[in-house]
């Protein structure tokens, strides 16, 4: 856990250079719009429907309304758009990536002379997430330096208890020096060692400073699913869910184009790396009743995630002076264990039918982010979880659904809005979604657009510093899904 250290000081937001805190709670407690092109056209509002495969990952009791046994594939293309706001640079960047959203089958099990009339099966897997984004920022600043950040926890620690991941790197690619800097032998320094540095940067210079950041993965949830219909008015059902996670990140941090420098600094890059492998396992249990042929209402209840979730991480710094340019000083790569529980989930959902070809169905859905909660053998946590009592909050997420039967084609719309975790901002997120279908016995073909927006906020380094980056996200997913029934 030596890299702690920088994590709250170095971000706040949904984007993370460094792992290990309250920041993976949110990210792999969030889930975004994916699955079946029908689905997702209706926003996800199928909580009160079933008879779709992505419904099994929100109301598993969605299973007893099939009738014909069924498989289903989905792939996308994902168009994903960040725009950041660094004083008066404004800069987007994209990333463009290939998905299966969803792929399983379901077996249906009918039941003559009972009044379980069917007892349905599946397995497959759903998409929950996706993390691939590249998110540029620049822009000047004439107040203050990462530098700063990292001499802060460099002051008071001799040379050989400075930070593996960023305070020995500053030191020995010459950012950062001891107080006394006429010392020009290694042993010199190490005699006169006190714990005391200064910094080769000036702070109150205008410079220029840039970071990339390029993520990557998936977040995917394989799952076994099984109910039935009873006397075709109360449908229940139950899925277990063991979702993965595959996540990677790189970032790059930059300063240059310095008006006034020490010693000759033209520039220097500060770059990390984190790879991230989890797994985990959850329960849904779920209900529908039909009221009449027109209504329908639903619920269902998700139990925690218990993940175990591996990761290593890396970083570096390269400097580069007028007169020379350092190799790259590089650290240990650190890998750690840890378990994550995200929190539980709770959903209504009511459907209603009107003029026999109009369909309207709609969920309300709560979650409480403060509940999640770290473990782990050799750290204690304390801090992380404290951290998310108080920063992040219950919230309410809402989705509503439409398709209307145009005969061959089925035309759908949904809108929803997944409230804010967060007790003191407001990064709610708004997904817009489209489609149409053709469905006969045999086959069915579906098209979505799914048009998503949200915010966030990235720190380069601490706040004490310097203000949060406002960062814009825009999503376009794109998917096709292709249904046999036999």
């Amino acid at each position: 856990m030596t890299r702690k250290t920088l994590t709250v000081l170095f971000i706040f937001g949904t984007i993370t250079l460094f792992a290990q805190n309250e920041v993976d709670a949110l990210r792999y407690s969030t889930q975004n719009l994916n699955g079946t092109a029908r689905y997702s056209a209706m926003g996800g509002a199928f909580g009160a429907l079933g008879g779709e495969f992505s419904a099994l990952s929100l109301n598993p009791a969605g299973i007893g309304m099939y009738q014909f046994s069924e498989f289903t594939f989905t792939p996308s293309l994902n168009i994903h758009n960040a725009k950041s706001y660094y004083g008066d640079s404004h800069i987007s960047d994209h990333k463009y990536s290939l998905n299966i959203a969803n792929l399983g089958v379901v077996f249906t099990m009918p039941r003559d002379n009972s009044e379980w009339k069917r007892v349905n099966i599946a397995i497959g897997w759903n998409q929950l997430a996706n993390y691939n984004n590249h998110i540029a920022i620049e822009g000047r600043n004439n107040t203050s330096s990462i530098v700063d950040n990292i001499l802060d926890y460099a002051q008071g620690n001799t040379i050989d208890n400075l930070s593996e991941f960023h305070g020995s790197l500053a030191f020995w690619s010459d950012l950062i020096d001891l107080s006394d800097n006429s010392i020009d032998t290694i042993t010199e320094w190490y005699a006169n060692d006190n714990g005391n540095y200064i910094s080769h940067v000036k702070s109150n210079t205008n410079k220029t400073q840039t970071e990339h950041i390029r993520s990557s993965g998936e977040e995917n949830e394989f799952i076994f699913s099984i109910g039935g219909s009873y006397n075709e008015q109360l449908y229940i059902g139950a899925t277990v869910g063991f979702p993965w996670i595959n996540y990677y990140e790189r970032a790059i941090y930059s300063e240059h184009s310095f008006e006034d420098t020490i010693y000759d600094l033209n520039s220097f890059d500060y770059e990390d790396e984190l790879s991230v492998y989890g797994s985990g396992v959850n329960i849904k249990i779920g209900a529908i009743y039909r009221v009449n042929d027109k209504l329908k209402i639903g619920a269902s209840l998700h139990s925690p995630t218990l993940y175990h979730i591996e990761e290593t991480y890396s970083s570096s710094i390269t400097t580069h002076f007028s007169t020379k340019s350092y190799p790259p000083e590089t650290s240990p790569i650190n890998y750690f264990e840890y378990e994550l529980l995200t929190p539980w989930k709770a959903t209504l959902s009511a459907s209603a039918i009107f003029n026999k070809n109009i369909l309207i169905s709609g969920d309300y859905e709560i979650i409480d982010y403060s509940s999640s909660n770290m473990y782990s053998e050799s750290y204690s946590f304390n801090n992380e979880n404290e951290t998310i009592a108080n920063l992040y909050q219950k919230t309410e997420n809402l989705r509503i659904g439409g398709e209307m039967n145009i005969k061959p084609f089925i035309l759908r719309t949904g809108y929803s809005r997944y409230g804010s975790a967060f007790s003191n901002k407001d990064f709610s997120r708004n997904s817009f979604s489209y489609g149409i279908g053709i469905k006969n016995r045999g086959y069915s073909f579906d098209i979505a657009y799914i048009l998503s927006q949200g915010s966030n906020e990235h720190l380069l380094y601490s706040e004490e510093y310097i203000d949060p980056i406002k960062i814009i996200n825009t999503h376009h997913n794109l998917l096709f899904t292709l249904g046999f029934r036999y």
